[in-house]
């Protein structure tokens, strides 16, 4: 089947994803929190047209009912932006025009009345063609997340595609797994939100034995991944974190402004918005996927990570993707008032969110 790659960009990742699906001769299952009737939607759902596979489907997440292009459907912009409007309707017009060409379309994890299940996401990202070869990663199917920073990963494990499947199908019918797997190639865990900060725990020991370094990139980092970095950087672990210059969620660029006046890792600021989520360790363990390891994965969305030791891969990886990071500029400084407001803000996010996720938030 070959060997892993690193897809660097939406446009690696789509052809690579062309390539690979039009041999494809049983089934093609497409996985995105974020799915748009523009040019990226598109574009997926032409590959899947053309794929001989005989079961192609596509489950997306219910978010993409509520939110086009970062702004509410029920919204006053709505009312006002034909454009807007345009964009809306283009979405579902998509949708229907892939059913009709006999792709299966499902809708996880309901907003709920009013939107009070708003939190609850299944924020995986992934595509499995014949059960074989599995893309994961943090690229959604719209434009704006297309033109930042980002990769999947092309993986060519046969218990790794099958475990996906497996979940995909779960997921399908409305349930959603926790679990870590043993694979050829790495472990996949798969967080359901529910029983998600029991396996994080688990998952944290790959950080907590770190015996010389950690590259982490990731936009919105936040507790308990920071809680875990002060724990290791005392073990005198050395640790780097590279945020986006221009995050999307300013209360994320400032709560990390603030960490990083407490010493404990060196940041770097990437130009532009990066996407991307992925954690080096001791230059042998990679670790990629959906989840940003913070408070909303932590303890409501539904994730997908794995860990790899290939060492072609985390070769690869450190050839194009650390030898961008390697060149973007020290973090500037931070603003007092800002980062102390994000730390209350994010205390208090912690406290409401734990108590949230065990009572009227409960993920199902």
């Amino acid at each position: 089947m070959g060997q892993s790659k690193i897809l660097l960009g939406s446009k690696a990742f789509m052809e690579m994803l062309a390539k690979v699906s039009s041999s494809a001769t049983d089934s093609l299952y497409a996985q995105a929190m974020t799915f748009e009737g523009d040019d990226a939607g598109k574009w997926l759902i032409d590959i899947m047209k053309s794929c001989p596979a005989e079961d192609k489907r596509l489950l997306i997440d219910s978010y993409s009912k509520v939110v086009i292009n970062d702004h509410f459907v029920n919204s006053i912009k709505y009312l006002k932006d034909t454009a807007f409007r345009n964009e809306v309707k283009e979405t579902s017009r998509l949708i229907d025009e892939a059913k009709s060409a006999g792709i299966d379309v499902r809708f996880t994890n309901p907003v709920g009345f009013f939107g009070q299940k708003y939190p609850l996401r299944n924020h995986k990202k992934m595509v499995i063609v014949d059960g074989e070869v599995s893309f994961l990663g943090g690229i959604n199917f719209s434009d704006h997340n297309f033109e930042w920073h980002d990769m999947m990963i092309q993986l060519n494990d046969k218990v790794l595609g099958e475990s996906l499947v497996h979940d995909f199908n779960t997921t399908w019918s409305g349930t959603n797994q926790s679990k870590r797997i043993e694979t050829d190639e790495g472990e996949l865990y798969l967080f359901n939100g529910k029983k998600s900060v029991g396996l994080y725990q688990d998952f944290f020991k790959h950080l907590e034995n770190a015996k010389a370094s950690i590259q982490i990139i990731s936009p919105y980092i936040s507790e308990p991944l920071l809680g875990v970095l002060r724990k290791v950087a005392a073990s005198d672990v050395e640790i780097t974190i590279v945020s986006p210059q221009e995050n999307n969620k300013s209360i994320f660029k400032n709560i990390i402004l603030s960490e990083q006046k407490k010493g404990y890792f060196k940041l770097k600021e990437y130009p532009g918005m990066s996407h991307m989520k992925a954690i080096l360790i001791d230059d042998e363990k990679l670790i990629f996927g959906s989840s940003n390891y913070d408070l909303v994965s932590y303890y409501f969305e539904q994730e997908v990570v794995f860990v790899s030791t290939d060492i072609e891969l985390i070769a690869d990886f450190k050839a194009n993707v650390l030898s961008q990071v390697d060149e973007v500029s020290d973090a500037d400084e931070y603003s007092a008032f800002q980062t102390r407001k994000a730390s209350f803000i994010m205390s208090l996010l912690n406290k409401v969110g734990g108590f949230a996720a065990q009572t009227i938030l409960r993920p199902h």
